[in-house]
C-alpha cells in the first residue's frame, strides 16, 4: 500500500469518526445553582450521551419536567424543554426514598429513576416524583470548564 492511499484511509477514518463521536459526546452547561456546591452556573460539562442504565451517585442530564405535566408529557430530547442536571439517587430495584412526591411504590421500578439536586432547595424528585429513564439525554464524564460563577462563591 502506497504512503498516499494510507493517508487517504487515516483520513477517511478520522472524518468518518468525527460524526460518531458528536453522536456520543455532547457538552451541556450549567444554569443556575440546583447542584452547588458541586457544580456551578456556568460550568460546562462533558456528557456521553444516551447511557441507559446510570447508577447512584452519577450526575445526569434529563429533560426538564413540564411546569403543568411533569414527566408526563412527551419525550423531548433536542433540548427545547430544557435540562436538569441532577445526581441519580436510586435506580430500579433501589428502595425509593421517602422524601420522593407522588405514589412511592417501595422500590423503584423499572424504567424509572430517582433525582436530586445537590443544593437542598433544588428541584427534582422531591418536586416532581420519579424521573422515566426515557428522559435521559446523557450521564456526565467530567466538567471542561470552570463557570464564571465559582470564582466568586
Amino acid at each position: 500500500m502506497s504512503q498516499a492511499l494510507g493517508w487517504v484511509i487515516g483520513a477517511a477514518l478520522v472524518s468518518g469518526a468525527v460524526p460518531a463521536i458528536r453522536l456520543l459526546l455532547s457538552t451541556v452547561t450549567v444554569r443556575g445553582g440546583s447542584m452547588t456546591p458541586t457544580l456551578h452556573h456556568g460550568d460546562v460539562l462533558l456528557v456521553l450521551r444516551h447511557r441507559r442504565r446510570p447508577r447512584p451517585g452519577q450526575i445526569v442530564v434529563v429533560q426538564r419536567p413540564d411546569r403543568r405535566t411533569g414527566w408526563s408529557g412527551p419525550v423531548d430530547l433536542s433540548g427545547a424543554a430544557g435540562w436538569y442536571v441532577k445526581r441519580v439517587v436510586a435506580v430500579a430495584g433501589d428502595p425509593v426514598p421517602p422524601w420522593v412526591a407522588g405514589d412511592r411504590p417501595g422500590r423503584v421500578p423499572p424504567g424509572m429513576l430517582v433525582l436530586r439536586g445537590d443544593h437542598p432547595r433544588s428541584e427534582d424528585s422531591r418536586q416532581w416524583g420519579l424521573c422515566p429513564a426515557d428522559r435521559l439525554y446523557g450521564v456526565m464524564l467530567l466538567r471542561l470548564r470552570t463557570g464564571g460563577d465559582r470564582a466568586a462563591a
